[in-house]
């Protein structure tokens, strides 16, 4: 069981120094330090993200949108990659500057994403709320 502990403490530690290396722009620490994390536990859909973003930063679309789908297909839920994915697959979003999602900050619910309005024969459609 310590051995299990220790691995998780490793990976945790892989995983936050990375995310300060690529913040700072030391891509090269960041990279071995991924692959450390990833050594430790390769089914985590956050090492994934993280390699998405290096590639990203590194100018090498094609491999980020690999690793943003390798971190999809194995959480299907996990949003900060379902963001980048979005992020650096829409034209429009490509045309300024984006968020990238570390996956560090809290997740806000999403009761309020959308509405519903009648229409005059009393039929409900489901519409997203425009988000500011």
């Amino acid at each position: 069981m310590d051995k299990k502990m220790d691995q998780k403490k490793a990976f945790e530690e892989y995983m936050a120094s990375a995310k300060r290396d690529l913040k700072t722009g030391d891509y090269f620490l960041a990279e071995e330090k991924i692959k450390k994390a990833m050594n430790e536990n390769p089914h985590s859909p956050a090492v994934h993200n993280l390699y998405g973003i290096l590639e990203e930063l590194l100018k090498e679309e094609n491999l980020a949108h690999k690793h943003y789908r390798a971190a999809i297909a194995l959480d299907p839920a996990y949003k900060p990659a379902m963001r980048n994915l979005e992020r650096i697959s829409t034209f429009e979003e490509r045309t300024r500057k984006g968020h990238i999602d570390f996956g560090d900050e809290p997740e806000q619910p999403e009761e309020d994403l959308y509405i519903i309005e009648y229409d005059r024969n009393h039929v409900g459609h489901l519409h997203k709320k425009n988000r500011k």
